[in-house]
């Protein structure tokens, strides 16, 4: 059973995708990152996840 799991997450500003379907799970005791180039979202995905957006 995972700790967390994102099934279909998507976020848009306007005309822009910011999130856009996104599916993963965590299990307990796995190290995970979340990597990509500026304005990839990155920030976003953490803050749709926590209930800030």
């Amino acid at each position: 059973m995972p700790l967390l799991a994102v099934q279909g997450l998507r976020k848009s500003f306007g005309d822009t995708r910011a999130v856009d379907g996104v599916d993963f799970s965590i299990e307990a005791q796995r190290l995970i990152s979340l990597v990509g180039s500026n304005g990839a979202g990155k920030t976003t995905l953490v803050n749709l996840i926590t209930g800030l957006l």
